[in-house]
């Protein structure tokens, strides 16, 4: 499990909103937990929620 993705995705509203962000199904970030956030997405999500990463990751 990638446990700051896991927080990253709670701390960006959960599953289902992670998901209408990225214009995705709510399974395919279900994954994400077990698998990692994909570097494309996570970039995505990094650059629209930069407070929210630097929360978790630092800068």
């Amino acid at each position: 499990m990638y446990e700051k993705d896991v927080k990253f995705i709670i701390a960006l509203g959960g599953v289902s909103r992670v998901a209408k962000i990225c214009g995705i199904t709510r399974g395919a970030v279900s994954q994400w937990k077990k698998n990692g956030i994909p570097k494309a997405q996570f970039n995505y999500l990094k650059t629209l929620h930069s407070k929210e990463y630097e929360n978790l990751y630092g800068k």
